[in-house]
């Protein structure tokens, strides 16, 4: 099974602690992902000319993912600024997110080509290639997309008829008008509810998941994405709703035991 993860990669910056760590949705998902067992994970993206580019690709080497597809442009790698409160919570400020070479990239004719053997691709819903891999999927692919906790439902709507799986974070006041979309289009949607746990919604159903309980949570950047890569890894094999939120709790979980998205040495 070859999984592809589109175009999320950046450094992330954690001014309290004076550290930067390798990170973004992508890099996170396509690290889960071999993490857990997949062999055949490649990337698409860009990244600058500077060493923040270079962390990036020594992180993608060390695990052995392919990235024959990942490009150097004349512009900075992304980068995001993270502060931790006191409870392990991350959060941001206004001028946290630069956008650099992730704003700028677009796949080519080639790139896309590339894309037709793989079985689950994962996108963030921010990135700039959206619309274009909507258009083009093919029906035997999983596509995930992370929809985060900032996009609101109109524009889940917008695109939901071409996405397979709904990921989004934070949204439980709007969970009965979620249900209502996941009924009438046919699709799962799922959210993660920070200490709540993680709500699936398919077939106008409600499924529940309890957040695991971890002794000391230390940061809660890449929760998210380590959720969706398992869960996606998961429904794929087995359609199982219930299945696949308890194995997108467990891997959450572990990664709230260190600073940064993906653990690094």
């Amino acid at each position: 099974m070859k999984i592809t993860a589109l175009t999320s990669f950046c450094v992330d910056f954690f001014p309290e602690l004076d550290k930067v760590y390798v990170g973004g949705n992508s890099l996170n998902f396509a690290t889960q992902c071999k993490l857990l067992g997949c062999e055949n994970i490649s990337v698409i993206g860009a990244i600058g000319k500077d060493r923040f580019g270079k962390l990036i690709e020594n992180q993608l080497d060390k695990l052995n993912i392919n990235r024959s597809r990942f490009y150097q442009i004349d512009k900075p790698t992304a980068s995001n600024k993270i502060y931790i409160n006191e409870k392990g919570d991350r959060y941001f400020k206004e001028d946290s997110w630069n956008g650099g070479a992730f704003d700028e990239f677009r796949l080519s004719e080639n790139d896309w080509n590339s894309l037709t053997d793989s079985k689950i691709i994962a996108m963030p819903a921010g990135d700039p290639n959206l619309k274009e891999l909507l258009k083009r999927r093919n029906e035997n692919q999983l596509i995930v997309i992370d929809f985060l906790d900032y996009l609101g439902i109109d524009f889940i709507k917008e695109h939901i008829d071409n996405i397979d799986i709904v990921f989004l974070s934070g949204k439980a006041e709007i969970l009965d008008e979620l249900q209502e979309l996941s009924a009438q289009k046919g699709k799962l949607i799922v959210s993660t509810l920070g200490a709540k746990g993680s709500v699936a919604l398919f077939e106008n159903k409600r499924y529940y998941q309890k957040a695991i309980e971890v002794e000391k949570i230390i940061d809660t950047t890449g929760c998210g994405d380590a959720f969706q890569a398992a869960f996606s890894m998961e429904w794929f094999k087995t359609k199982d709703v219930k299945k696949s939120l308890k194995a997108g709790s467990i891997v959450a979980s572990k990664v709230l035991n260190f600073v940064g998205g993906v653990e690094q040495d």
